[in-house]
């Protein structure tokens, strides 16, 4: 009985294959890129997994509590005959962007690196009194 619904199709899974976008699995660079967030006592630490960037591809951002990392990737494939003639000539452009909210950050002490296709951003936390509750006088 299963060889009569066409193969490679999951019909007992409806509500996923519904509200999921049916393209996404033709063009996998819709997929976003892996993070991971630590919070530290006296920063939060994130590590994005880029790899095959470039390091002058990656966008990094801090504004309004908000961390946004973007990346592009382009990439191109020429195929010429004998004569120098394209017989295939094929492009792609890749594009990821990511946004965390992370608050209570010294932005002018945040620094990044990228090495070995993971950009690890280091976000300092500022000393706030934020944590002390203010009593409140009812008139």
């Amino acid at each position: 009985m299963s060889n009569l619904f066409p193969a490679g199709r999951d019909f007992m899974n409806f509500s996923k294959n519904f509200f999921e976008d049916p393209f996404d699995h033709l063009l996998p660079s819709t997929a976003n890129f892996n993070v991971d967030i630590r919070d530290e006592d006296d920063a939060y630490i994130v590590e994005a997994e880029l790899p095959g960037m470039a390091k002058e591809a990656i966008q990094l951002k801090y504004e309004d509590n908000v961390l946004s990392i973007g990346a592009t990737q382009e990439t191109s494939k020429d195929e010429k005959d004998d004569k120098g003639n394209y017989i295939r000539r094929e492009r792609s452009t890749k594009s990821y962007s990511r946004q965390f909210l992370l608050k209570n950050v010294k932005d002018e002490d945040i620094v990044a690196a990228f090495e070995n296709g993971i950009l690890t951003v280091t976000l300092p936390k500022k000393v706030s009194d934020e944590n002390d509750p203010k009593q409140i006088e009812i008139h």
